[in-house]
């Protein structure tokens, strides 16, 4: 584990486990006379309390959304409903129904099936589960999957 002293809180920073981390930095005003003071531990358990809470800390700090292109509850919604209209069948003017395959369907809406086929079974189980999809139809699917997966969860503990 690796910590730096800053001046300016006078208390060591983590900066990572096995090795300082790439996203680590450490401000200017914490440096002097060019020289930064760098403390290494081998076990959590020989840290001081200051050196904990700096931890705590660091894990309480929001964390960036790894998802750039996950998508919002409503709008899967909403592109499932229409792969699956498109597979069942689809009238034309002149009253023919015209059905597609569910990949001929995916290139219509545009998104890949295998990826459809995911939000399809990650929405049905969170209508199982009692998901409130109004609630939450501008988060992202991440919030459905994770609910989706401590459920699931919760349900694998009690049969065993």
């Amino acid at each position: 584990m690796f910590l730096y002293f800053s001046k300016a809180k006078q208390i060591y920073v983590y900066c990572g486990s096995s090795s300082i981390a790439s996203k680590s930095f450490i401000l200017t005003k914490d440096i002097s006379n060019n020289t930064i003071k760098l403390r290494c531990r081998n076990a959590k358990h020989n840290m001081s309390p200051e050196e904990k809470v700096v931890i705590q800390e660091k894990k309480l700090e929001p964390k960036k959304c790894k998802r750039t292109k996950e998508k919002r509850i409503g709008e899967v919604i909403a592109k499932v409903t229409e792969w699956r209209r498109l597979y069942s069948g689809t009238r034309k003017a002149d009253g023919s129904v015209v059905k597609h395959s569910l990949e001929d369907a995916a290139a219509v809406v545009g998104i890949a099936k295998k990826t459809l086929d995911d939000y399809l079974l990650q929405l049905r189980a969170g209508r199982k589960y009692g998901f409130d999809f109004n609630m939450y139809k501008d988060e992202k699917v991440g919030i459905l999957r994770a609910f989706v997966k401590e459920k699931k969860g919760k349900l694998c503990v009690r049969k065993n």
